[in-house]
């Protein structure tokens, strides 16, 4: 039960959210953040919000994957659509809750976003490119999310972090839409960017994007962070990763780019996080 609770809210793609969210708030203070009640809700509403998206994600989508991913736990039938759909109320109705009690801005993204959310799942996912840019902010919030929790002042570093946040987000969403073109076609009738120009040319944009990431990675290290050997080395690691990614996916291996690109992402913001204690 509790690992299929876990693919359905995706948790993992949760604990980096969280993740980038302490990192923005250790940038802010020079140092990790005390686990005040403050610090400890900030971390639990991108927990909360990611997981009901993604539930009300599977809901909406059990027709598609049925056809693109059929060990989804609500097309094998081992957790109902109630129950996610139940879960996704209850999980964004959290995290806006428990923004409220951080401060006005903070509260105002989780509303903003959570409410995107719902639209996204319903029916902005299938529109060309409006999806895929929603879930490329989505990576790209919680350091602006994060910098707000500290400082009403939006620091040039949180603002290039989330500009990564959002190159590299928009290039996996770009290769998940291409592997998931024929069923979002057969299920929901989506017009995705892969529908309209093709998946060849699909993979080129996200290639395209995926090495202008890799070339800005190195930007936050020249405003601010330190870059010692280690967070460096793990930045490069990823940016590594990222190239290959690309190789695969021009290959059409996107199953591969899909799965390794979260861990890509984790292993740099392992390296952001050590660069921002430096």
């Amino acid at each position: 039960m509790i690992g299929e609770l876990a693919k359905l809210t995706r948790i993992e793609h949760a604990f980096m959210l969280a993740l980038a969210v302490l990192i923005a708030e250790t940038i802010l203070l020079g140092e990790l953040p005390p686990p005040t009640l403050v610090i400890i809700l900030s971390l639990l509403v991108p927990v909360f919000s990611e997981m009901g998206s993604f539930a009300l994600n599977d809901y909406f989508d059990i027709e598609t994957d049925k056809l693109n991913k059929k060990d989804r736990p609500l097309v094998k039938g081992t957790l109902s659509p109630k129950f996610a759909l139940n879960l996704s109320f209850i999980t964004l109705v959290l995290s806006t809750v428990m923004a409220y009690f951080i401060n006005l801005e903070v509260f105002i993204i989780a509303v903003v976003f959570n409410i995107v959310a719902v639209l996204y799942n319903w029916k902005l996912k299938d529109m060309p490119l409006v999806g895929n840019v929603y879930i490329a902010f989505t990576m790209a919030i919680p350091f602006i999310f994060g910098n707000f929790v500290i400082s009403t002042s939006l620091s040039e570093l949180a603002l290039v972090l989330a500009g990564l946040g959002f190159v590299a987000g928009l290039a996996r969403e770009i290769i998940k839409s291409v592997q998931d073109m024929e069923g979002d076609i057969k299920a929901r009738g989506s017009r995705t960017l892969p529908v309209l120009i093709g998946k060849k040319k699909s993979v080129l944009v996200a290639c395209g994007l995926y090495v202008s990431f890799i070339v800005l990675t190195i930007v936050p290290f020249s405003i601010g962070l330190v870059a010692d050997i280690l967070p460096a080395s793990l930045v490069a690691i990823a940016d590594v990763m990222i190239l290959n990614i690309c190789r695969r996916s021009l290959s059409g291996d996107f199953r591969y780019a899909r799965n390794m690109s979260l861990i890509a992402f984790l292993i740099g913001l392992l390296g952001l996080l050590i660069a921002a204690l430096g």
